[in-house]
């Protein structure tokens, strides 16, 4: 049972299990600062909950100290968090089991059917919809033509194959674009050359996600991602839709 209390927000709540799993380990600030290539100022501030941890990061720390991601989330459940957006100060609660609608940009049929049946297999309440040319991934994001069909997305899994040469500037162009480009962008491939880690996270992407030809562990990563973004942080979609329902009362 946790001891944390409900006014202990998400950072804070990580940055204790993240300080617990390094005393445990018996690793000092310093050696993780060298080891992950990081500061010894930012490690401080991940456990004190004063800087949130890029997923990429926390995946970094759960293998460093052979936790699974899970661990630094226990216990949030049952808590009653809460985050500040910067629609004044007011506090707007995270929203458990939210029904997602996740855009998949993938030229490949079998991995998009693939992701398909993994994300139902997670959560069958989510809405996928797929787009498999590069061409139209701009126009059916500006959802031009078929607003009132197709859904604001929540989430974006991009395969960087859907590009074969240029995935980087297509990111960068996702980024540049006023209405979405807020949307997490989670890239999915079956690389993991460091060139395509710097490149999709100097690009804009928010998170990196190997393909395992595993499916079971590819679905269990995608759960994590999906769990992540919608019951741990507050979403961007979450946020302006709550600001129009406040507009629209006034």
């Amino acid at each position: 049972m946790s001891n944390f209390h409900s006014n202990v927000d998400i950072n804070t709540h990580v940055g204790r299990r993240l300080r617990e799993q390094r005393k445990k380990a018996g690793i000092t600030l310093e050696q993780v600062s060298k080891i992950l290539g990081i500061t010894y100022q930012q490690v401080q501030k991940y456990e004190s909950g004063h800087s949130r941890i890029p997923i990429d990061k926390l995946y970094d720390f759960s293998v460093l100290f052979g936790a699974t991601m899970q661990y630094f989330f226990e216990g949030v459940n049952s808590l009653e968090l809460y985050s500040k957006t910067a629609y004044g100060e007011e506090l707007i609660p995270k929203k458990k089991n939210l029904h997602l609608n996740i855009f998949v940009l993938d030229d490949n049929p079998a991995d998009e059917f693939v992701i398909r049946k993994a994300i139902y297999e997670i959560d069958k309440g989510i809405c996928v919809f797929c787009v498999q040319n590069e061409g139209n991934v701009m126009h059916c994001l500006k959802r031009k033509d078929d607003a009132s069909v197709v859904p604001e997305p929540d989430l974006i899994f991009m395969d960087i194959s859907i590009s074969k040469h240029n995935y980087h500037l297509l990111i960068s162009e996702i980024k540049k674009e006023k209405n979405i480009q807020d949307i997490p962008l989670i890239i999915l491939t079956h690389s993991v050359m460091v060139e395509d880690l710097l490149r999709v996270y100097k690009s804009g992407a928010s998170s990196f996600i190997c393909k395992s030809v595993d499916f079971e562990t590819f679905k269990n990563d995608l759960r994590i991602c999906i769990e992540y973004w919608s019951n741990v942080v507050v979403l961007p979609t979450l946020v302006k839709k709550r600001i129009t329902i406040d507009r629209t009362e006034k």
